[in-house]
């Protein structure tokens, strides 16, 4: 089995290579998911304007028809005048008349209005449209950069992840966890004693703690100054 200095060495020096290689890929990834994200967003905004203006005509084509029936049913109601017998039906005709003018006077405001909504609508859709068509154009591109800088580092990046994860079954959970923490203030979480001293911040190694590495090799020992994990030479 290997000493536990070995693993958390091992373990640093894979985190320093997965670190090289995702340094390189710099922001690309966030930048993509961004990009991805807006496309979205205005994929969203394009299709929500083509169905306002799909009931918009759903309406027209509605009230086109109402406005028909109408005009019939006035027509009808007209020539019912002629034939009523008292004044009670000639005045319950005309309030028919009168309610059916309404609705016609109604759906031609609304008309007018739904006119003017259409009319911002479709200048919105154009837009959307326009809009979502750059935002595809500068995803493609984004996604190509990727592919470009990722090519051959995602097997790279996989191969080291696997052996980052097998490594740390082995690495008792308190030391991995501490380890982890280190991480959070020193990339190189797992450093070297060069000539009695720790080569992550130079300073000195009291010769005691040395010999203790050597005699304890199940145990793990920090530098009194940075905090990193000391692995002797």
């Amino acid at each position: 089995m290997n000493s536990l200095a070995t693993m958390l060495s091992s373990m640093s020096e894979i985190d320093s290579i997965l670190d090289d290689l995702k340094e390189e890929l710099g922001d690309l990834p966030q930048q993509v998911k961004d990009a991805e994200e807006y496309v979205r967003l205005k994929t969203t905004q394009a299709e929500q304007s083509e169905k306002d203006i799909h009931d918009i005509e759903e309406f027209k084509s509605r009230s086109h028809i109402r406005l028909q029936e109408i005009k019939d049913k006035e027509d009808q109601l007209a020539q019912q005048q002629f034939n009523v017998r008292n004044n009670k039906e000639f005045d319950a005709i005309t309030h028919e008349i009168e309610s059916l003018r309404d609705e016609r006077n109604k759906i031609y405001d609304d008309q007018r209005t739904i006119g003017v909504k259409e009319e911002n609508l479709r200048a919105i859709m154009e837009q959307s449209k326009t809009e979502l068509a750059e935002a595809q154009q500068h995803l493609s591109e984004k996604e190509q950069e990727l592919t470009s800088i990722s090519h051959g580092h995602n097997d790279e990046i996989l191969e080291q992840t696997k052996k980052r994860a097998s490594l740390a079954k082995e690495i008792p959970t308190a030391i991995f966890a501490e380890y982890e923490r280190i991480r959070t203030f020193h990339k190189d979480a797992a450093v070297k004693v060069k000539k009695n001293s720790c080569s992550g911040c130079f300073s000195a190694v009291p010769p005691q703690k040395i010999v203790e590495m050597r005699n304890k090799s199940d145990l793990m020992f920090l530098c009194e100054h940075c905090g990193r994990i000391l692995v002797g030479e």
